[in-house]
């Protein structure tokens, strides 16, 4: 154990106090008579909880922790991606929210095979959320594993194992009810230990924010842990979003629509009544992250701040160690103990679970119910029973909620809000496409969105993890908006070409009453 490091016991306990109100959630909410009621709590969850979860399961560890730590990693370069989170809602109303509700299934594997009456497209679909979802997954466990281990002084690997074996077991016996009711609490816990990160510096302490940028943009000097120098000047110039447009518009696109790809957030939808609640829902959403994405990048900037002032401002030795180390994901615990001692470090700590814990939950109900409502279910056994279909969705829960183990140990030096934006990577180039031409373009034909699926999944696969294999032009930081590109191409080439050689054969048989469906009026 570090030296001078003291477990902190007023954490420890508010961490307990939530992870009972968890537990007994869960055993409330055990039974689950159908499939319905695992996946989307029987489909009757209002606007404003349904809100709070999607708030919830939407702000990860990536927004709870990372915005702020990549804040104080590269100033006003980070504010980019608060930006992009909560833009992206904006296009989930406008494009997605409503219809889908009104097509009224259960997954999005789901829409793409009974949009086009194809199997090769749901397998294509179980794919792509696998893909997405995993990925997504890496940076929440590698948050969990950081924050513990500030907490305990517990090793990451130990730290990783603990947190997945947790949530593993409340969505496994609980499902979506359950899920529900602990992101709507965890909501309101990590919104409020955000608001008194922000509440306690500026209103509290004194600060004020023009003060904080007015000093950090006239430091250059050596980093009073590293030695390495700083130059303040740079931190506040968002230079290299300017500078490299290229990145930053593929990043803007993929942070902006990869939101209205993503496979957690885009089942909840499914859970609102009717799509009038899911359009009411996405507004409720925008109010809320709105108000924590304005607060985050501010707190990276004030954290950045008192270390830089350091022992002027009473910052304890350790936490400038960690702040040294690891900043880029701790930046918030450590505002947390340095400006509300116990009591707020366990409030701080309690929301960072609380976003990893709802975001995990997520993710996990996404999965389970590709493998098993769209992979095992509707693929390999259709007339299974309910009872049976709910098992399968229970044990592809366990199976999906382990697979955070060595997620987390593959994302250990990772940056958390980094990670998470390849994730967004891939949501905006594989499902983005499809679900929207799918939704309002009639004439998009079977084809035409297998082909989408295919350039999104492989083209965004290879472009991040084989990049040094392409010249340089063709290599990004973010490719999410590259990619998307290309998949709206081969989605309108594919459908133009089968049209223009088959005509009408090549359209599904009821794309007219599809339409009417997504686009008319609710029914009675």
């Amino acid at each position: 154990m570090e030296v001078g490091y003291q477990i902190p016991i007023t954490a420890l306990f508010l961490i307990g106090c939530m992870l009972a109100f968890t537990i007994v959630t869960t055993f409330m909410f055990r039974k689950q008579k159908t499939s319905a009621d695992y996946y989307l709590a029987g489909r009757k969850v209002n606007s404003f909880i349904n809100a709070s979860a999607i708030s919830s399961d939407y702000l990860s560890a990536a927004s709870f922790l990372g915005v702020a730590g990549v804040s104080f990693l590269f100033g006003f370069d980070g504010i980019i991606y608060a930006l992009g989170f909560f833009v992206g809602y904006i296009a989930l109303l406008l494009f997605l929210a409503s219809p889908l509700r009104k097509f009224g299934r259960y997954t999005v594997p789901d829409f793409v095979s009974e949009r086009f009456h194809s199997k090769k497209a749901r397998i294509l679909g179980v794919i792509g959320v696998l893909f997405v979802s995993l990925f997504y997954m890496a940076p929440q466990m590698l948050g969990a594993g950081k924050v513990m281990g500030l907490l305990l002084n517990l090793e990451y690997g130990t730290s990783i194992i603990i947190i997945a074996c947790i949530i593993t077991f409340y969505v496994t016996v609980g499902g979506m009810k359950a899920t529900t009711v602990n992101q709507l609490v965890q909501f309101w816990i990590l919104f409020g230990a955000m608001f008194l990160l922000a509440f306690i510096p500026f209103v509290i302490k004194g600060y004020t924010y023009t003060d904080v940028v007015s000093f950090i943009a006239t430091f250059k000097g050596p980093d009073p842990e590293t030695g390495k120098i700083f130059d303040g000047a740079a931190y506040i110039n968002p230079a290299y979003w300017l500078t490299n447009l290229k990145d930053t518009l593929s990043l803007l696109l993929a942070l902006m629509f990869g939101t209205a790809g993503l496979p957690h957030i885009l089942v909840r939808f499914y859970t609102a009544p009717d799509g009038k609640a899911a359009r009411r829902t996405v507004i409720y959403v925008l109010l809320l992250i709105g108000m924590f994405y304005i607060l985050s990048p501010y707190v990276g900037h004030v954290i950045r701040y008192t270390y830089l002032q350091g022992d002027a401002l009473g910052v304890s030795p350790h936490l400038m160690k960690w702040l040294a180390a690891n900043g880029k994901n701790l930046a918030v615990p450590v505002a947390g103990s340095h400006f509300g001692g116990q009591i707020l470090l366990g409030i701080v700590v309690a929301g960072a679970f609380a976003a990893i814990l709802s975001t995990v939950a997520g993710l996990i109900i996404a999965c389970a119910g590709a493998i098993g409502h769209d992979l095992v279910v509707n693929i390999f056994n259709p007339d299974m029973p309910e009872r049976s279909r709910v098992k399968v969705a229970r044990i592809a829960s366990v199976f999906v909620g382990l697979l955070g183990i060595p997620l987390g140990f593959w994302a250990e030096n990772m940056q958390i809000a980094i990670l998470v934006g390849l994730a967004f990577a891939i949501a905006a180039s594989t499902f983005f496409p499809v679900l929207v031409m799918g939704v309002w373009w009639p004439k998009m034909t079977k084809n035409g969105a297998c082909a989408g699926l295919i350039m999104g999944i492989l083209g965004s696969f290879f472009m991040i993890l084989a990049k040094d294999m392409l010249p340089t032009f063709l290599q990004f930081k973010n490719p999410g908006g590259f990619v998307m590109v290309l998949s709206f191409i081969a989605i309108y080439s594919v459908s133009k070409f089968e049209y223009a050689t088959r005509g009408e054969d090549a359209l599904p048989h009821d794309t007219a009453e599809i339409m009417a469906i997504l686009h008319g009026p609710e029914k009675a």
